[in-house]
């Protein structure tokens, strides 16, 4: 019987689940991306991820061993932890889908080297840099694709747990969703480990940029004409 009540609990969570995500896909068609972001914006959005999903992980951890006394208050930190969570993972996916939808346009930098990069070949007479920044931009799409899907699966796992022990918070209704927090623990550390990527491509095209401006500057002092009355 009790097996039985267990099939019927994670029937009705995985369809609440599914109608949530295609809530979402819905909501994504009608969405528009934001037009562009700085690198230091996708870093500092990455680095506020990082920190938010530390912290719901471990509410998450401490919601599993609450003893009754103790559940409610877990269960209220658990779920302001969860929505600063999700606002943190709102600016995860916008960046993603300015990525996906934009390319390399979508950052400020490389929308600005954009003209310089275009024509590699031709750096050397032209005073453009010899390096390719599209090859230092390009893994920051592909990393926030990873970060994007790491996120919707931590996501619904704890929107599952949230919305089961809103009805039934007792140490019984934790024990339930066991299986869930589980997971949920299994897919938040995927996520870290996605947002660790992340930055670190983001770090790599940071340093990029900065040595094609400087690479830059330097062709133009040589290109300078010198001061009149010196040889």
């Amino acid at each position: 019987m009790r097996q039985q009540n267990l099939r019927t609990l994670t029937v009705r969570i995985i369809s609440a689940a599914a109608i949530l995500w295609l809530a979402g896909c819905a909501n994504w068609k009608n969405w528009t991306a934001p037009k562009t972001a700085s690198l230091q914006n996708v870093q500092d959005d990455l680095t506020y991820a990082q920190m938010k999903t530390k912290d719901t992980r471990q509410a998450l951890e401490e919601l599993l061993f609450a003893d009754q006394a103790d559940l409610p208050a877990a269960y209220k930190s658990f779920t302001a932890k969860l929505n600063l969570m999700e606002g943190a993972g709102n600016r995860l996916t916008q960046n993603a889908g300015g990525l996906i939808y934009r390319g390399n346009s979508y950052l400020v930098e490389a929308e600005a080297s954009a003209g310089q990069c275009r024509y590699p070949r031709l750096s050397r007479s032209a005073q453009m840099p010899t390096l390719i920044l599209g090859d230092a931009f390009e893994p920051i799409a592909e990393q926030s694709a990873h970060v994007q899907r790491a996120y919707r699966a931590f996501e619904s796992d704890l929107t599952a747990v949230k919305m089961h022990l809103s009805r039934h918070l007792t140490e019984q209704g934790v024990r339930d969703m066991a299986m869930f927090i589980r997971k949920g623990e299994t897919d938040g550390e995927s996520l870290s480990y996605a947002l660790n990527q992340a930055m670190t491509a983001v770090t790599k095209a940071k340093a990029a940029y900065e040595m094609t401006a400087q690479e830059r500057e330097a062709a133009r002092l040589q290109v300078q004409p010198a001061p009149q009355g010196k040889q």
